[in-house]
């Protein structure tokens, strides 16, 4: 815990003075609902109080004034998924901009993240046991942080709380749209070993997933409890030839192009995937009022993601290709430097056909294989009237990126001169098979293997306290306050090869940089009458980067009879500057589209680079929620929440929008164009006046607005000797979602954009989930539908205003069928059954997509393998449509506890 030292001495002392007074309150509460309560033998009185997430105090009841989805274990297991990145997928409250393992050109390669409201994974606070987790050391787009929640360990979570509104009065920064509190189990006595089995119903994508959790000592009777989970979890890679539909890349017969590009039999729907997950808790009753537990953890997740050929635009008139190449990493960050290799001959077969790919060499392929460690220590417990909690962590997120087949420029120049790799004369039939006479010494030469391993490290100290003060109308006035310290450090590297221009990658980014804040916090929750609580609650966190940030939250719960509720809340909420966008960073994604060169008067592809700015301010979110909760009976029960959420001053990149922005960029050739420069752009040119690249920073310059409704309700139902019922319905109807960028206003509900974000995941406007479980006896059977409307191809933030620009690459003649202008509605349905065969043994099975419903088209996303339809992939969006891409998929398995 060394880098604690680092926290400045002054905001230290502050944060202590302010909180001295109540000193802490238990985290661990967090962690604890009344049946564990009783289960450890605590006072009677204290049975029915809890901590849910989104607040600091101990209340008797879970319903707030915010609204707060749980998802129980039962829950988890009854969706028919075994990964928790997948089930979080579904929830209806998730939206643009989240992340899976499908993506395979993304740059935060192998993680998965969930975003809610659609503001980004950068927006969504995910905590484990209510405290912060070290970030994916490869952050989304090269910017946003995030928690991978693919990592996490699945059989050893008690319960998910969902956060549907803002909280960074309770939690600091983040945490705008909502937060995620993945709760693990806090005790276990005895032994559970859980075994099962997966396959895809066309034969692939194999799985197997087995769990043991071994525990001992009861707390109540013994006054300890310690267990030990192991979790190994494996899926084969899901191939995109045997999804012969989405093999679909010469659009010929629709009127568009031939985009076949000979990728296609690499290409995979899902990477291979392995999990192996180590988690052990420890807990001691000190006595009867306090405690003590240790946690730690290592978690290690591995995904294998292929992508592209080396490929490379062949001149007609020379016959030959020119290699870019960029030099450009943490040594040189502010002075990149972009050059190219060549030109190259190359045989006339391939000037005739404009490109070069270099199939023999195999796709270029990603391993991200990241552990993640967590040591955790907390003590708790009461003196006098005041509940007191202490906590310590050290958190850590270590990837290794192994990179494959990427051509080596120099390499390549020196074998094709020296004609250790001889260019064929014609196109081989077979283009995939190592040529011969090329030495496997040669080929090692062409396409060294890389690697580079990145990190990440958060550590935490926090000291929390609560307690009734006074008695009001409504029950005891309840404060608490407390203080935190935290650490954050980034060292994202690429392979050595990368930065020094010798190798490139589609997507490439590097980010080193520490942040220190310390924070101080209170709360007050104030049952004026029986009918009316009044919660308050007030952060001020102070970051060693760029200064301070208060964050005020006030909600109100009305309660006119027993039948109906009525609750709202206010919140300001922010997001910090993160290393990667303030640090010793950059990240490029390419070429812009060709634009007009008014100095050399023709039109140029050149690279943008994306920097980082040590000036940047935090965004801020203004927000808030009205809702109300009807019960009329113990069968049923309703509620409906409004919200709506305005995140201004965010850090956006002026490259992202494309070749828009470049007439605006600084050009010292041509000062005219460059009058008014908001965006900190600059373009470069090389000695003959032609442009070499083109820099943006970050700048706080955009904001988004959006509202919309949340409907939940649940029925349950006695059937007597047939059993029982239970019902539940999600949906989320988003009303508006406007993009601000640079001063213009984009509509995006029901598009396609914002593409530049993420995996271009588009937003829908409506999302569902029904689930009806029905038990009798010791046979459990679940059924639960899920649908996702559908959304327009348009994207008016990138400029895609009508259907035939928005899938130009695919249909250059500018004549697209209607059918492709809209990304039709998608609706899956899942089934899963347990049966308890006795008290210790229970078998079960669960058929995901049961339907096998396709994947709908999607010609605009670039998120699917190959870089979507206009780059001759999968015209899929695996964002919204993964279980249509796998199709129906089996698991079977068991479980038994002695």
């Amino acid at each position: 815990m060394k880098n604690l030292t680092r926290f400045p001495l002054t905001t230290v002392v502050s944060a202590c003075l302010l909180a001295l007074p109540l000193l802490s309150q238990p985290a661990l509460a967090q962690a604890t609902d009344p049946g564990e309560a009783q289960a450890d033998g605590k006072d009677k009185s204290k049975l029915d109080k809890v901590v849910v997430t989104g607040s600091n105090i101990r209340r008797i009841s879970g319903e707030t004034p915010s609204p707060v989805q749980t998802l129980s274990a039962d829950d988890l297991k009854q969706s028919g998924y075994n990964s928790l990145s997948e089930v979080l997928q579904g929830i209806t409250a998730n939206n643009m901009g989240s992340l899976s393992q499908a993506n395979a050109s993304a740059f935060a390669a192998g993680g998965g993240g969930v975003s809610l409201r659609g503001l980004t994974v950068g927006a969504t606070l995910v905590l484990i046991n209510g405290h912060r987790m070290a970030p994916y050391p490869m952050p989304d787009d090269g910017e946003r942080d995030f928690v991978d929640l693919s990592s996490i360990p699945f059989d050893a979570i008690e319960r998910v709380e969902v956060l549907k509104d803002g909280a960074s009065a309770v939690y600091g920064s983040d945490a705008m749209a909502g937060v995620v509190n993945v709760i693990l189990k806090r005790s276990f006595n005895g032994t559970n070993m859980l075994g099962e089995a997966g396959l895809s119903g066309k034969g692939d994508s194999r799985s197997v997933h087995a769990a043991v959790t071994h525990g001992w000592g009861d707390y109540g009777q013994d006054g300890y409890n310690a267990y030990v989970a192991l979790e190994y979890k494996q899926r084969n890679a899901t191939p995109l030839s045997a999804r012969p539909y989405l093999t679909v890349a010469d659009w010929t017969p629709y009127g568009g192009a031939n985009l076949s590009s000979g990728s296609s039999p690499y290409y995979e729907l899902q990477p291979k995937t392995r999990n192996i997950n180590l988690l052990g808790k420890f807990t001691k009753k000190i006595s009867e009022d306090w405690e003590f537990n240790i946690q730690g953890s290592v978690f290690n997740s591995q995904a294998t993601q292929v992508g592209v050929f080396n490929a490379y635009p062949v001149d007609a008139a020379s016959s030959t290709i020119t290699i870019p190449t960029l030099k450009w990493g943490p040594a040189n960050y502010n002075s990149p430097t972009v050059g190219s290799v060549g030109p190259i001959p190359v045989p006339a077969a391939y000037a005739n056909a404009g490109l070069l790919t270099l199939s023999d060499i195999g796709p270029q392929t990603q391993k991200a294989d990241t552990t993640s460690y967590r040591l955790v220590s907390e003590l708790s417990g009461t003196a006098g009237d005041w509940n007191i909690d202490a906590s310590i962590g050290w958190t850590r997120a270590e990837t290794k990126l192994n990179a494959n087949n990427f051509l080596s420029a120099s390499a390549f120049n020196t074998a094709v001169g020296n004609s250790s790799y001889v260019i064929p004369a014609a196109i081989p039939a077979n283009p995939y098979a190592r040529l011969r006479g090329v030495t496997a010494a040669t080929y090692a030469a062409l396409a060294p293997s890389a690697s580079a391993t990145s990190t990440s490290d958060l550590n935490f100290l926090s000291a929390r306290v609560s307690r009734e003060l006074v008695k009001l109308g409504g029950g005891p006035l309840s404060v608490g306050a407390g203080f935190d310290l935290i650490h954050k450090s980034t060292n994202e590297q690429f392979p050595a090869g990368f930065s020094s221009g010798d190798q490139s990658s589609p997507i490439y980014s590097f980010a080193i940089g520490s942040q220190s804040i310390s924070a101080a916090y209170a709360e007050v929750v104030a049952p004026l009458t029986k009918q009316l609580e009044i919660d308050a609650a007030a952060r001020v966190d102070r970051y060693n980067t760029y200064g301070s940030s208060a964050t005020p939250k006030i909600g109100f719960k009305f309660t006119p009879s027993k039948q109906l509720t009525l609750r709202g809340t206010y919140a300001k909420g922010f997001r910090a500057p993160n290393a990667a966008e303030m640090g010793v960073s950059g990240s490029t994604s390419g070429k812009l589209s060709p634009v007009y060169d008014p100095v050399q008067q023709v039109n140029v592809s050149i690279p943008e680079l994306q920097l980082s700015n040590p000036k940047l301010k935090p965004e801020k979110s203004d927000s808030y929620t009205l809702g109300v909760i009807f019960e009329p009976n113990e069968i049923f029960n309703f509620s409906l929440d409004y919200y709506d959420i305005k995140i201004k001053n965010q850090i956006s990149s002026p490259g992202l929008l494309g070749s828009i922005q470049i007439a605006a960029a600084y050009d010292p050739a041509n000062p005219t164009t460059s009058i008014n420069n908001p965006y900190l752009a600059q373009i470069f040119r090389n000695p003959d006046g032609s442009m070499a690249y083109e820099t943006y920073k970050f700048v706080n310059a955009s904001q988004t607005h959006t509202n919309g409704v949340d409907l939940d309700m649940r029925g349950r139902f006695d059937l007597g000797e047939t059993g029982k019922l239970v019902i539940d319905l999600s949906f989320t109807r988003v009303f508006k979602y406007d993009a601000n960028f640079f001063g213009t206003n984009y509509p995006l509900a029901g598009t396609h954009g914002p593409g530049f974000v993420s995996g271009d995941t588009g937003t829908p406007q409506n999302r569902a989930v029904l689930t009806t479980t029905w038990t009798r006896g010791p046979l459990e059977l679940t059924g639960t539908l899920n649908y996702t409307s559908g959304i327009s191809v348009l994207d008016p933030s990138y400029g895609y205003n009508d259907c035939a620009t928005a899938l130009a690459f695919t249909f250059p003649s500018g004549k697209v069928p209607n059918q492709f202008c809209r990304v039709p509605s998608f609706t899956t349905f899942n089934l899963t059954g347990r049966y308890e065969v006795s008290k210790q043994l229970s078998v079960h099975g669960s058929i995901v997509n049961l339907f096998d419903r396709h994947a709908p088209y999607d010609l605009q996303t670039f998120g699917s393998t190959g870089n979507g339809a206009q780059y001759g992939g999968a015209p899929y969006n695996p964002a919204l449509h993964q279980d249509g891409a796998i199709g129906r998929y089996f698991t079977v398995g068991a479980s038994y506890t002695f």
